[in-house]
């Protein structure tokens, strides 16, 4: 990773929802991910077999990975390896979202999310 550190004097987060991080500090890795099923009616009413992801497909099929064609090679300097920053104000993070203070070799997020309306005639 490269080599920086983070100077912050704060950091306010209102709210953090489904599946999401908040990191202080370095990592090699994160990868939250969430799967919504949200079903809005007009009339309160629970049938009892929703609910199974499997009979959706954007929940089972593969997520597509970019292709890496060629070598890439990278340098960095930083003549002052120090990032300053007074004060972070976040509302909120949600849906597999990353707020992270420091360095992170490799952030994965995945989010699928199957919104279904039902409307009375």
């Amino acid at each position: 990773m490269i080599s920086r550190y983070s100077n912050v004097n704060t950091a306010y987060v209102n709210s953090v929802g489904i599946s999401s991080v908040i990191n202080i500090g370095d990592s090699m890795e994160i990868t939250p991910s969430v799967k919504v099923l949200a079903v809005q009616r007009e009339e309160e009413r629970y049938y009892g077999s929703e609910g199974d992801l499997s009979q959706y497909e954007i929940f089972e099929e593969e997520f597509p990975q970019p292709i890496l064609y060629e070598q890439v090679t990278t340098n960095f300097f930083h003549k002052n390896p120090k990032i300053t920053v007074h004060t972070i104000n976040i509302t909120a993070i949600s849906s597999s979202a990353v707020f992270q203070i420091g360095s992170t070799k490799d952030i994965v997020c995945e989010t699928r999310t199957k919104h279904i309306r039902h409307f009375k005639d």
